[in-house]
């Protein structure tokens, strides 16, 4: 950097931006404003005493600020330019990743799939002991078995009583309805006096049946397996105009109830039993009786009854029917005991019952017949 000597104009030389500062530069750059101050104000001060008067002093000192401020101009442009220098020379480079450098090999994603490329499971590996061959045992308690449990029976369900109504019919019948909706399906027992028989209930609970009444004050009483029980009760006035046998037994024993009226043989229109049984309406006019079949007979268990009734009160002829009680042996009953219950009533009174019981024949008797004797009594009927 030069000044002109007696001159009023500094010359100042611009620096190489291109060249990059040394350490002497830059500590140049530093003090540069400096020295051109003190260099500026010498100058000035020369050139003001050449001044004749002070006219021209007002110059001096604009160009004085003029030369400060330039210089001050100069020394932030070389900072400048410096720092676009080494920006310039030296840029900061991006990470790249060397993809030369090997990775682990756990990383590497195998070409194919194959056996080849999975790892192998280690082997294992025993500690030499061989285990044992036989079971062992292990006491849990030392209480002996109790056996087989009861078979639980099933709780009654709440808010689902079933309902029996008993109304007197005829022929001194009792009209029995039973809504049982809970029990659809299930097996009910109908108890009245001694004549007792089960039935199987429709899948809607809802029963209709009737049940020859063997009391005036006839109570009929329906119960279930669960516990749930109900009665209802009647008055059967027409009772006393009625001559009835009754047989019952538990199963499939085979024991039938036959009533020949009036000198009838086998297989005549006089002939009552379960295969020509009649209904109510023979007792009409007083010219004969029916035959009432009560229980179910395909449960091996289940308890039945057949119920003869004769018009004796009313009746329009005069003889005997001969009343007799068979059993045919079957596969169902050969070779196994056999139970009937009878009872007699007159006019609506017991006249007399009796138990019986015996050994049925062997299988090989299949088809034969039975008549049980002394059982039942025949009916005589007299003119009214």
């Amino acid at each position: 950097m030069d000044l002109a000597k007696n001159s009023n104009t500094a010359t100042v030389d611009w620096p190489d931006l291109r060249k990059k500062p040394t350490d002497k530069d830059q500590k140049g750059a530093l003090w540069a404003p400096f020295f051109f101050e003190k260099l500026l104000v010498k100058a000035g001060a020369k050139v003001g005493a050449n001044m004749p008067n002070q006219k021209h002093a007002h110059r001096r000192y604009a160009l004085s600020f003029a030369t400060v401020s330039l210089a001050m101009c100069i020394g932030f442009v070389m900072q400048s330019s410096e720092a676009a220098v080494l920006a310039h020379d030296e840029p900061v480079e991006s990470f790249k990743p060397n993809m030369a450098m090997p990775l682990p090999q756990d990383l590497v994603a195998p070409q194919r799939l194959g056996t080849s490329s999975l790892p192998s499971l280690p082997s294992d590996h025993g500690h030499g002991v061989d285990l044992l061959q036989q079971p062992v045992l292990l006491a849990v308690a030392d209480d002996i078995p109790v056996g087989i449990l009861p078979t639980e029976e099933p709780s009654p369900r709440l808010g689902c009583m079933p309902i029996m109504s008993a109304e007197p019919a005829a022929g001194a019948l009792i009209d029995v309805g039973l809504t049982a909706p809970c029990h659809g399906g299930d097996t009910v027992m109908f108890v009245h006096e001694n004549l007792m028989f089960h039935m199987l209930l429709p899948q809607d609970g809802m029963l209709k049946v009737l049940i020859p009444a063997l009391h005036e004050a006839a109570n009929v009483r329906a119960s279930f397996a669960n516990g749930d029980m109900v009665e209802a009760a009647t008055v059967v006035d027409s009772l006393a105009f009625y001559d009835r046998v009754v047989i019952s037994w538990m199963g499939q024993s085979g024991a039938e109830l036959h009533a020949r009226e009036f000198g009838a043989a086998y297989g005549e229109v006089g002939h009552v039993w379960r295969e020509q049984p009649r209904d109510v309406g023979a007792l009409a006019g007083g010219q004969g009786g029916f035959l009432l079949s009560l229980g179910n007979s395909d449960v091996s268990v289940a308890g039945q009854a057949e119920v003869y009734t004769f018009p004796t009160g009313i009746s329009s002829q005069v003889g005997d029917v001969k009343v007799s009680v068979e059993a045919e042996v079957t596969d169902a009953n050969c070779g196994k005991p056999l139970k009937v219950q009878s009872r007699s009533l007159r006019q609506g009174r017991v006249d007399d019952q009796h138990d019986l019981e015996l050994q049925m024949p062997d299988c090989s008797a299949v088809g034969e017949f039975l008549v049980l004797k002394n059982l039942v009594e025949d009916l005589t009927i007299a003119q009214n």
